[in-house]
């Protein structure tokens, strides 16, 4: 009998540990985790396609200084399956240099303000910084890897969006408008940028250590950054930016 009853109780001992493995195992994929993301932002503000006004560009130039930062905060529902979103402070900017053609546009010259259809080499500089939103399913595709999708809104904390006309002439008003040489001249459209962006979100992580892991994600604008009124430019500009960094888990519950 004696010998009976250790045999019971070990084997109680072992679905007893079976159990609780399996309810730590399945609290596991039910719980809140929470990260930082940091990285580099690299991309363009871009009509698309490109127009015709555009005849080449000659320079572009990603801005080095282009900071991602973000907390995030995920939610699994499933072993696989969860939903995610952040608090994101985003640098997205570059310089391109290029050459346009009856490309409508304002531009100062002296204390002169023109308005009408430029040709010559134009300079666009955009330091916009973004405040952003990303609410995403996440899919964990095994141990080490999880893709994220969905949608993300934006406010703009810092609008700059600046550069210069040179080597060209501006038609006043109309193509067949009066023709002005514009040796040099500049724009500033940053108070002119519309304070709300929207679009989607895609994004991956590669696990690689404890806690630690690489992501990428891609950011495609569906706002255009300027308001329909906008008479500075002819046609719609999108945010369109990848990111490249890493991520780091600080909390899991």
């Amino acid at each position: 009998m004696k010998k009976r009853l250790n045999i019971l109780s070990v084997l109680f001992l072992l679905v007893l540990c079976t159990v609780n493995g399996s309810a730590q195992e399945e609290r596991l994929f039910f719980d809140w985790e929470f990260k930082i993301n940091a990285g580099y932002n690299i991309g363009s503000t871009s009509p698309l396609p490109l127009p015709v006004e555009i005849r080449k560009i000659e320079k572009f130039s990603p801005h080095f200084l282009a900071p991602h930062v973000a907390l995030e905060g995920s939610r699994w529902f499933h072993e696989k399956w969860g939903v995610s979103a952040q608090l994101t402070m985003d640098y997205k900017g570059f310089t391109v240099h290029d050459q346009v053609k009856n490309l409508h546009t304002e531009i100062e010259m002296g204390d002169d303000n023109y308005t009408g259809n430029f040709t010559g080499k134009n300079t666009t500089e955009i330091r916009n910084t973004y405040i952003t939103l990303p609410v995403m399913a996440t899919y964990r595709i095994s141990n080490q890897w999880i893709a994220q999708l969905g949608p993300y809104i934006a406010y703009l904390y810092h609008p700059d969006f600046k550069g210069t006309a040179s080597d060209g002439y501006i038609r006043q008003g109309s193509p067949t408008g009066e023709k002005i040489d514009v040796p040099e001249a500049s724009f500033d459209f940053s108070g002119k940028q519309s304070r709300l962006d929207y679009g989607l979100l895609l994004a991956g992580e590669w696990e690689f250590y404890t806690d630690f892991a690489l992501r990428g994600q891609v950011s495609w604008g569906l706002k255009s950054v300027f308001p329909s009124h906008f008479t500075g430019m002819s046609f719609s500009m999108y945010n369109v930016y990848g990111m490249i960094g890493v991520s780091y888990r600080i909390k899991y519950l």
